[in-house]
């Protein structure tokens, strides 16, 4: 997105992710923010406050931690004198949750030890507790951290966040949220049998699955559809969660067993051993743990998993939700599923959709003050804008193999947006799981998202875009099909969804060759139907001839697809008189080109009929 002055931002809100809505730029304009830094990280921090001043007017308070010291503890450090300091900034409760407090440095539970990951002092166990400001033990005012050891670490991650906002990269990543599960193993029992333990790691990621927005691609990762190999470990997993990790997710969320520097016994992620597989600077996702000790950036003799993750060159991420102790699974699944549900569906800033989360998800609040928010609680990590202005022509319940489709997409004019990447996926399925082990068995039932069968991509005109497509017999059929629609302008650097679900998906077929047609009915089939390659004369090609019938005079269009969906040639088209008509398709393509054997479809548009049909190239 190009850098948006103070004048453009109430014209623009509604256009782009990264851009504030109009109440929330007047919200968090209104209410105060806060960032405390040491002294040499100062310039940096006021960087980033600049930033915000001048991309969206938001105006952020710098301090620095040793000014507080110096008022209010004689100067010594203390991490009392920094909450004391906050309460006194912050004098007006009902603004509190649309505040902030940014703390930029790395702190430990060791302050008087010489260390350079001593830069912000911490108190407890969590940050939160520099912002319970009424006495209850509950947080107030949204917290987060940058876990910066040095200037090196920390223009690294000032610069990733302008970028993230200021210079997004686009695609299709920007509307994916990878959910990774552990198996239902633990040394070498079955654990988490019923779905209130919390530690059925795949019934949680379903859960999550079923409550975003239906025009977001939710991609999985299941420990339980792989096998182990002779260590235990299942390298299969740890290989397409990097590979996925690498294409670009917006967001990545984990939940299973862990530590500071692994994810699962069975490795699906081991700092040491996978790190330096991720490749993905430019799709910096929001990482989500749902795992004890994943955030204990506090030790002052190991850096964990979500300070890396911010502080890797290559990749990483941009920010990280994680617990810094021991945690419980059905409190976190609680936790975080509503923390989704407000950054996703509802498009809060990380801030405050982790605190609402905290406050009204009604797990227990001694489990999610663990959680800390690695990053800014100002960025915005959400999907792009979606509606489901998506129509189907004629607006069927109900696509049938073979159906031609037409549907039309439509986004704001004024936006610029120039072209629509569509994507129509197969049915989502579910799928039942069991595993006995000894006398114990587990069961799980989760969905798969379906993969999609046609893309394509076309241009947008006055904020409109039409596109057809043909639906093949080899797909997973059920009720819930989907259509999303990503479109975007390279030029303005914005982008935007539609979508629409769910989508019937029928095997039986809309119409077929042995139709028995009354008469004065368009009429139409092919011979010989399969048809085989000519054997006879070099350079010859397949060929059959399409044979169709018109009751009245009208002009046609006679149009070949494969089964994906996607046009292969046009065979004539222009006025035809009433009567029986045929044209040779010799198996070519609209650049001449021979295409592969396989199944086609055949669909001729008359003034007052469209119809299609089915054939067979044998090769």
């Amino acid at each position: 997105m190009k850098s948006i002055k103070l004048i453009m931002i109430l014209m623009l809100v509604v256009v782009n992710v990264f851009t504030l809505s109009e109440e929330q730029v007047l919200r968090l304009r209104e209410v105060e923010h806060l960032i405390i830094a040491p002294e040499e990280f100062i310039p940096l921090a006021n960087q980033l406050a600049d930033f915000y001043y001048d991309e969206f007017g938001i105006q952020r308070t710098v301090v620095d931690q040793q000014a507080i010291f110096d008022q209010y503890s004689g100067g010594n450090p203390d991490a009392d004198a920094i909450k004391a300091y906050i309460e006194d900034f912050f004098d007006d409760p009902s603004a509190w949750l649309d505040c902030s407090v940014l703390l930029v440095g790395s702190g430990t539970d060791d302050w008087n030890t010489p260390d350079e990951k001593n830069r912000i002092m911490v108190l407890g166990v969590t940050d939160d507790n520099f912002v319970e400001l009424n006495g209850d033990n509950i947080p107030d005012i949204p917290i987060g951290r940058i876990p910066a050891q040095n200037l090196v670490q920390l223009e690294l991650m000032i610069n990733r966040n302008i970028q993230y906002i200021e210079s997004p990269v686009l695609g299709w990543w920007r509307n994916k949220v990878l959910l990774v599960a552990d198996d239902e193993y633990k040394s070498g029992q079955l654990e988490g049998l019923t779905y209130n333990s919390g530690l059925n790691h795949t019934a949680r990621a379903q859960d999550v699955a079923e409550v975003l927005n239906d025009g977001v691609w939710v991609d999985k990762v299941l420990g339980i559809e792989y096998d182990f190999d002779e260590f235990g470990h299942k390298p299969e997993a740890a290989q397409d969660l990097i590979n996925r990790i690498n294409e670009g997710r917006l967001i990545w969320y984990y939940i299973g067993h862990g530590n500071e520097e692994l994810l699962g016994d069975e490795y699906y992620f081991y700092v040491s051993q996978h790190l330096q597989l991720l490749q993905n600077a430019e799709y910096l996702p929001l990482f989500i743990a749902a795992s004890s000790n994943v955030g204990y950036f506090d030790d002052p003799d190991f850096d964990c998993m979500a300070e890396i993750f911010m502080t890797y060159n290559e990749g990483g991420t941009i920010a990280t939700v994680a617990p810094r102790r021991p945690s419980d699974g059905l409190s976190n699944a609680i936790l975080l599923k509503h923390f989704l549900q407000n950054i996703i569906n509802n498009g809060d800033y990380l801030g405050y959709g982790f605190l609402e989360a905290k406050l009204n998800c009604n797990a227990s609040i001694i489990n999610s003050r663990v959680y800390n928010l690695l990053g800014d609680p100002l960025l915005f990590v959400n999907p792009p804008q979606s509606d489901t202005s998506i129509v189907i022509e004629g607006n069927p319940d109900t696509l049938f193999v073979g159906q031609e489709v037409e549907i039309t997409g439509q986004v704001e004019p004024i936006t610029g947006f120039e072209i629509a990447d569509i994507k129509v996926f197969e049915s989502e399925y579910y799928i039942n799981y069991t595993n006995t082990l000894g006398n114990q068995t587990y069961t799980v039932d989760y969905s798969k998202f379906g993969e999609p069968f046609f893309e394509d991509e076309v241009y947008v005109f006055d904020g409109i875009y039409t596109v057809d497509f043909v639906i093949p017999e080899d797909i997973q059929f059920g009720e819930h099909g989907r259509i999303i629609s990503y479109v975007y302008s390279e030029v303005q650097n914005i982008d935007y969804v539609n979508y629409y679900y769910p989508i019937i998906l029928s095997e039986l077929p809309s119409s077929t060759e042995d139709d028995i047609l009354p008469s004065g009915t368009v009429r139409m089939f092919n011979y010989p139907n399969p048809f085989n390659p000519a054997v006879a004369g070099a350079g010859r090609s397949p060929a059959t001839t399409i044979l169709y019938y018109l009751p009245e005079d009208s002009r046609i269009e006679l149009l070949i697809y494969n089964i994906k969906g996607q046009k292969v040639c046009k065979l004539e088209s222009g006025f035809r008189e009433k009567g029986t008509h045929n044209i040779l398709w010799n198996g070519q393509d609209d650049n001449g080109q021979i295409v592969a054997g396989g199944v086609y479809f055949y669909k001729l548009k008359t003034a007052y009929k469209t119809i299609l049909r089915r054939m067979v190239l044998l090769k």
